[in-house]
């Protein structure tokens, strides 16, 4: 029960974002068949940042209670956060990157247009 409510919470506290996030992944889909690839960076992208966003959110709410059964000491506690920071830093970042490929992909040259 308790695990409905803390997701429960994390979707109305992004709420916004998670209707702008599902909002793009919906126009991407509706223009799959004119850009088949800039539609398919952009569905990764957002579906990755999803993902990653519930994920490391209830993986950071329930990892004092694994580093409790595990009697870990301060500093190891704090190693381990860093090295998560980074995994999703990583995670977000090959989000981006998947974003910005696709907003610059299949455009046309200045030449090609006159």
């Amino acid at each position: 029960m308790e695990v409905i409510t803390f997701l429960l919470y994390l979707v109305l506290r992004r709420a916004v974002l998670l209707l702008v996030v599902l909002a793009g992944i919906v126009f991407a889909f509706a223009r799959w068949k004119r850009h088949p690839r800039v539609s398919l960076m952009t569905v990764l992208g957002l579906g990755i940042y999803l993902i990653d966003a519930f994920a490391f959110a209830l993986l950071f709410h329930y990892l004092p209670r694994f580093f409790d059964s595990l009697k870990l000491t301060s500093q190891n506690i704090s190693i381990l956060d860093s090295v998560l920071q980074v995994c999703d830093d990583f995670v977000y970042a090959a989000v981006l990157i998947l974003l910005v490929a696709a907003a610059f992909s299949q455009r046309r040259g200045l030449a090609s247009n006159q």
